[in-house]
């Protein structure tokens, strides 16, 4: 039975000024068969200045328990905050247009374009536009699913090993998703000069030449390097020599798994008391 009041004993001889707040964790991590809490130590302002992470029946955990229980509702709390902003966001952006773009590009130049001068960049601006409304229906299946598993701890309060671990999964899936889409929008806006001068004066090519000249803007390339330039730490890895390639693709899973940690490790474990 959960009892606020004895969490909140248990913490206080770890507050290092008598004006911080404690505020304890709604919900639980299981470590090996026992539950904890985490608790985090909070300045006048609402800012966290410290953690910790006690057991359920008021015990403090050693340092090695309160890093694995901490990462993991921290992380949870991170993952949720992401899904309902970003990932939301994301997946609101009108992705219709590119089936009509693909449409009018197979009117255009239809299907054979191995002998046609652009048939690289064209077929990069086809398989963009098919990747990023394909992408749609993954991001808004990961989006659903977590939160499904948010309504389950809503009520089970318990973050257990499995769900955890499915939670980091579909988290790095849902940025390798876009870091795909990325990559492909990054490398198409270099190319659609060649393919709007190739359309230049063709009656049949202007509804295409109008919708392509939408997204080569100056503005839209600068949110292409912002996210590029954002998406993982430098000191992590540096995603702008990427490709949006399966093999990089998953090499960005991992630096992005790696970032998690070491975000974890500089920006959280320092301030662990246990």
């Amino acid at each position: 039975m959960f009892s606020k009041r004895k969490i909140i004993k248990a913490a206080k001889p770890y507050k290092k000024k008598w004006t911080e707040r404690i505020e304890v964790s709604r919900h639980k991590a299981d470590y090996d068969g026992s539950h904890y809490y985490y608790v985090l130590f909070l300045n006048i302002w609402g800012n966290p200045q410290g953690a910790l992470a006690v057991r359920t029946d008021g015990v403090v955990a050693d340092l090695d328990t309160a890093k694995a229980i901490i990462w993991k509702i921290s992380s949870y709390n991170n993952i949720m905050r992401f899904a309902s902003k970003e990932l939301k966001d994301n997946i609101k952006r009108p992705v219709g247009v590119m089936k009509t773009i693909e449409k009018q590009m197979l009117d255009f130049y239809g299907e054979d374009l191995h002998k046609h001068k652009l048939g690289k960049e064209i077929a990069l601006l086809l398989n963009m536009c098919r990747t990023i409304y394909r992408n749609r229906y993954s991001l808004v299946g990961i989006l659903k699913e977590m939160i499904s598993i948010s309504d389950t701890q809503e009520s089970k309060k318990v973050l257990g090993y499995d769900t955890f671990e499915q939670l980091q999964h579909l988290f790095i899936d849902a940025h390798a998703l876009m870091f795909q889409e990325n990559k492909m929008q990054l490398e198409n806006y270099k190319d659609l000069p060649k393919i709007l001068a190739d359309l230049n004066g063709h009656p049949k090519g202007k509804k295409l030449s109008k919708s392509l000249k939408h997204f080569h803007q100056e503005k839209i390339r600068q949110q292409l390097i912002k996210f590029d330039s954002g998406v993982v730490r430098k000191e992590i890895g540096d995603v702008s020599v990427l490709s949006y390639t399966a093999e990089d693709v998953e090499y960005f899973k991992e630096l992005k798994r790696n970032e998690g940690l070491l975000r974890f490790e500089s920006n959280l474990v320092p301030d662990i008391r246990n």
